[in-house]
């Protein structure tokens, strides 16, 4: 699996909804040594994230014994991102993790960046590519030679066709279908249940079958 030691231990930073689903993956998946979490709210620590999976303050995780893999399981796309880049310069040596559930089918020629969640029931077809950060939620398809840019989301359901190209850090909504060969432009959103017959522009935010920009939503 890219982006950690097999003998790591697994920080899941996020103590929320979406760290429980990345945390759930990552003890399916038996990747790691141990599974704990962390967050920046002092509210969270001495909780558990999951059964077995407590949340301890990011002093305790600096504390942990190298090497460290640290998975940043937060749905906000730019969000994600700045977290990540704060967490490796706060934690020396710490890599970026991805998670894979045993659940979800990932072609042998798929390439998988680091950070990424590949959660149950989705699928990563043949020679499609993900970036650093990448989620693939629930149920979701990226099919064949698709390529989907770092920190990107692919909601619950959603469907790429195949060689679809989908920019940094753009959102493809719950339940959508982008058909083959389109563009979902960088920092762009694509509604929930949508389906997408047009390249989708970099920063638009289009919705409806077929999708159109939004009222207001830059085209």
């Amino acid at each position: 699996m890219p982006g950690h030691s097999p003998a790591s231990v697994l920080i899941v930073f996020g103590a929320g909804g979406h760290g429980r689903v990345a945390a759930d993956a990552a003890l399916a998946s038996g990747a790691f040594t141990r599974v704990v979490a962390s967050d920046r709210d002092p509210a969270t620590w001495g909780g558990e994230l999951l059964p077995g999976v407590p949340v301890l303050s990011l002093q305790a995780v600096a504390e942990l014994p190298a090497p460290l893999a640290v998975h940043v399981a937060i749905g906000n796309n730019a969000l994600r991102r700045s977290e990540a880049d704060r967490l490796l310069a706060q934690w020396p040596g710490a890599q970026l993790a991805s998670i894979i559930h045993p659940h979800a089918s990932v072609a042998a020629t798929a390439r998988i960046g680091a950070g990424c969640l590949v959660t149950a029931q989705s699928v990563v077809a043949p020679l499609a590519e993900l970036g650093a950060g990448v989620i693939v939620n629930h149920g979701a398809v990226v099919d064949h030679d698709c390529r989907v840019g770092a920190w990107a989301h692919i909601a619950p359901g959603a469907r790429l066709g195949g060689a679809v190209r989908v920019g940094d850090a753009a959102l493809v909504g719950a339940g959508s279908t982008v058909l083959r060969n389109l563009r979902v432009g960088a920092h762009a959103t694509l509604g929930a249940g949508a389906v997408l017959l047009a390249d989708l522009p970099d920063g638009a935010a289009w919705a409806g079958v077929p999708a159109r920009p939004l009222q207001g939503a830059s085209a």
